[in-house]
């Protein structure tokens, strides 16, 4: 990882440069990593990703023109890095079939937990590249990400939460997450965008994670199809799917809760609470 500084005008930003991998499909090959930052060994985080490069359901693979723009979370087990992938649709392979794009990014768990980079701006510079180096193969440099400037106000954790999921939903799902730290649960978030989905998972491991104070979890923006499910621990769906005896059903507008605070825990309600609060405040000054 490194950090540099980009020109010498005010509205340049300071970079965090990261290594960063592309798994697609190369014609006459098939899917396989096409492009990689210099010198960096991307089958050391390969275990993380094998199996669900590309977890797109059948019907989304079938439907060209369905959008495609999912967002993936894994952390790595030494809990030092967080691997960030952005799944989108790729050029149509030798046969006209669709085909899909699978961007990750290894960020720091330091630099997240700075509180100097959110997962949308990380996300943002991914699918700006994306955009601008559709063809890229083989080696590419690393990925620069905008930080927020170290005199900026202290970044206001799950800020618009309130326009995703309820509080009791919010609260059910921390009490999941601490009572059954590897317990899988399905947020139904009805009839909602994939920008809406990207946003609400954002929000909710940020919000968790680091206001929190939580271990960061495998997650992902939509329902994948169903031999991948079981790679995360949460997964936001505009309807239900199939999943085993596991996974546990979570409507994001719950009007109350259904499972018992942990004992002990009231620093993560409060925390909770007071970015609804503080959204409802400024709701009722306007």
């Amino acid at each position: 990882m490194e950090i540099e500084e980009q020109g010498e005008r005010a509205t340049d930003r300071e970079l965090v440069q990261v290594d960063h991998w592309i798994y697609g499909v190369v014609p006459g090959v098939g899917y396989t990593t096409k492009a990689f930052s210099r010198g960096f060994d991307a089958g050391l985080y390969d275990p993380y990703l094998r199996g669900h490069y590309t977890p797109i359901r059948p019907a989304t693979a079938q439907t060209a023109e369905m959008e495609v723009n999912l967002h993936m979370i894994h952390p790595i087990v030494s809990g030092q890095e967080i691997l960030l992938s952005r799944i989108s649709r790729g050029a149509p392979d030798e046969a006209g079939r669709p085909t899909f794009t699978n961007h990750t990014v290894v960020i720091p768990s330091s630099v997240i937990r700075s509180g100097r980079l959110t997962l949308t701006a990380a996300f943002h510079a991914v699918e700006k590249f994306d955009r601008e180096a559709a063809n890229v193969r083989g080696e590419m440099g690393l990925l620069g990400i905008p930080l927020r400037a170290k005199d900026e106000s202290p970044l206001s954790l799950g800020a618009g939460i309130h326009r995703h999921i309820t509080l009791p939903a919010l609260e059910t799902l921390a009490t999941r997450m601490m009572a059954e730290p590897g317990g899988r649960t399905l947020l139904l978030c009805r009839n909602t965008t994939p920008d809406a989905r990207n946003t609400t998972l954002h929000l909710i491991v940020e919000l968790l994670g680091l206001g929190c104070g939580l271990p960061f979890f495998p997650a992902i923006s939509d329902a994948p199809r169903a031999s991948a499910l079981n790679f995360f621990n949460l997964v936001i769906a505009p309807r239900g799917v199939r999943s085993d005896a596991s996974w546990v059903l979570l409507e994001s507008a719950l009007g109350e809760n259904v499972l018992p605070r942990v004992s002990g825990r009231d620093d993560v309600y409060q925390i909770i609470s007071s970015v609804y609060k503080q959204a409802k405040d400024a709701r009722v000054a306007r």
